[in-house]
């Protein structure tokens, strides 16, 4: 497979689950409570204490994408650029570039730059990171930011020449580290036997730098010296992985956790009812859906997929387990992602517009009926990480019964989960991503590559959306805009995809700290801390 997922958002309500996830939470609680716990680190040596619905046995987003070790390695690894707080691209590694016809970019490269164990960034690290990020067997998340063929010239020690087979306009995203790249040492990285694991951290030139990891539970973020950007002033960051809802909650209330990510908006109520607390809903650029595996019978069959299609209930769904508060989707990419190109109201009625099947059961069943498959069995998995899809999962069940489909549901870990998807063993399977980048074409880009089976989840192989994908490698995001749009109606056209819901995310934070100006790419942005600052 090309590339895994980048985003880990979504979670058999048997016994066995249900043992696991009390076990899960007596954990968590008991690390509440301990010697080491957030709260008590917090309050000696000023940490910022981030708690996030998520957990990770790795910090290298180039193996699972996970968006958490996207915001962990944003402070940590530097690509060539990066995003700023305005949301536009910044110099990183590299203090300026040019391109010739969107098909040679040139670097050149800043001098100051250092790893965090002081030894200089050169040129052949950035290369190596470069190549090694897109190697699918090295780095399977993000190896598909670059086109097969490219090529990396050392042209001097300051400068970098990178030549793609095509021109590619969108390619400055590729190199950042919110896309693919994250630059490390060379020597370092040659030696290291498993690159983000307890054992191996993480060697960047970022702000901050690793200080300890623990899987599954929390990593230690610490400022460096080193930077050239400056030394942060936040000068410890933790981030506790507490998937449970309820015990995240619980250490909000007993001040352990100073942040709380992407809590449930169901729950906005009990954060807001913490003294000092101040909670914030924003849009999040997030895509819910359901894929179709093509290489899995019968989802081969069109008709069934639009069967599918239109038995689920989207805002059903919405209305029954997210309180209302998601948008329906009608395209696998939100109207906020445009927002380098359009309004957000204006790109919703671009999207609105495009082929998508709104529920209605008369229709499911008609398309059943087309398809000429008898009633058949399949299972939908969700991930561990996110109880919500779960929830999803049975409604939709109930749904497909109606029209001959018998559907089981089961949790996997999201391990399990990502390393499967698109493997031709899930008919249907979920889909929960959140754009790293503004890039407007980035889920498309993975969605509508038709090249090759593996080189989409959902196995597609139909060439007459490629005309319409190159046409967006070469022009301007402006310019290339229809042509984005055209190649996403042909896939939901064919309900290759079937868009369920844009997300609505919230935070809380309490009366420790302040933060300036939140919003959906803060934790992409660079020195990210540097909007957090301690009450006085």
């Amino acid at each position: 497979m090309k590339r895994q997922n980048k985003l880990l958002t979504l979670r058999s309500l048997t016994r066995t689950v249900a043992v696991i996830v009390l076990i899960f939470t007596l954990i968590s609680l008991s690390a509440c409570g301990n010697s080491d716990a957030p709260g008590t680190d917090a309050a000696k040596d000023k940490t910022l204490v981030i708690a996030v619905p998520d957990s990770i046995n790795l910090l290298e987003a180039g193996q699972e994408g996970s968006v958490i070790q996207y915001y962990i390695q944003q402070i940590v690894n530097e690509g060539l650029v990066a995003i700023g707080e305005d949301g536009k691209i910044h110099p990183a590694l590299a203090e300026s570039w040019e391109d010739e016809n969107s098909t040679v970019w040139t670097f050149k490269l800043r001098k100051d730059a250092k790893f965090s164990d002081g030894s200089p960034v050169t040129i052949d690290d950035i290369i190596y990171s470069i190549e090694r990020s897109a190697d699918p067997e090295q780095s399977p998340s993000i190896a598909y930011f670059y086109p097969e063929g490219f090529t990396t010239e050392k042209v001097d020690e300051s400068t970098l020449k990178i030549t793609l087979p095509h021109a590619q306009s969108n390619f400055i995203w590729s190199i950042s580290n919110n896309g693919g790249l994250f630059v490390t040492k060379k020597e370092w990285a040659e030696q290291a036997e498993a690159i983000g694991s307890a054992k191996d951290l993480l060697l960047g030139s970022g702000p901050y730098k690793v200080a300890e990891f623990s899987p599954g539970s929390h990593v230690t973020l610490e400022a460096t010296d080193t930077w050239w950007g400056g030394t942060p002033e936040v000068k410890k960051v933790r981030i506790d992985f507490i998937s449970d809802n309820q015990t995240r909650l619980l250490a909000f209330k007993q001040g352990d956790v100073d942040f709380a990510f992407d809590i449930p908006i169901s729950q906005v109520g009990d954060y807001q009812s913490v003294s000092g607390a101040k909670v914030q809903t924003y849009k999040d650029r997030s895509y819910v859906g359901l894929t179709f595996d093509l290489t899995v019978k019968p989802f081969d069959n069109e008709h069934v997929r639009k069967a599918v299609a239109y038995a689920i209930d989207s805002q059903g769904i919405i209305d029954s387990i997210k309180d209302g508060y998601p948008e329906k989707a009608t395209a696998f990419t939100a109207p906020e992602q445009f927002a380098t190109v359009l309004s957000a109201d204006d790109a919703r009625e671009k999207l609105k517009a495009l082929t998508h099947y709104d529920y209605n059961m008369e229709k499911a069943k008609e398309e059943f009926a087309l398809s000429g498959a008898a009633p058949f069995s399949t299972t939908i998995y969700y991930p561990d990480s996110n109880q919500d899809l779960g929830k999803a999962s049975l409604v939709i069940a109930d749904s497909l019964k109606e029209i001959g489909i018998t559907v089981d549901v089961q949790e996997i870990p999201v391990e399990q989960w990502l390393n499967e998807m698109g493997s031709g063993t899930k008919g249907i399977d979920w889909m929960d991503y959140r754009p790293p980048t503004l890039d407007p074409a980035e889920i498309a880009i993975w969605f509508l590559d038709t090249t090759g089976q593996g080189t989409n989840p959902a196995n597609w192989t139909d060439q007459s959306v490629q005309p319409y994908l190159q046409a967006v490698y070469e022009k301007s995001s402006e310019e290339g805009l229809d042509d984005l749009l055209k190649g996403i109606d042909i896939a939901q056209e064919q309900a290759i995809y079937a868009p369920i819901w844009w997300g609505e995310a919230a935070v809380a934070y309490n009366s420790s700290i302040e933060v300036d100006n939140f919003t959906s790419y803060t934790f992409l942005s660079q020195n990210w801390p540097k909007n957090f600052r301690f009450a006085k």
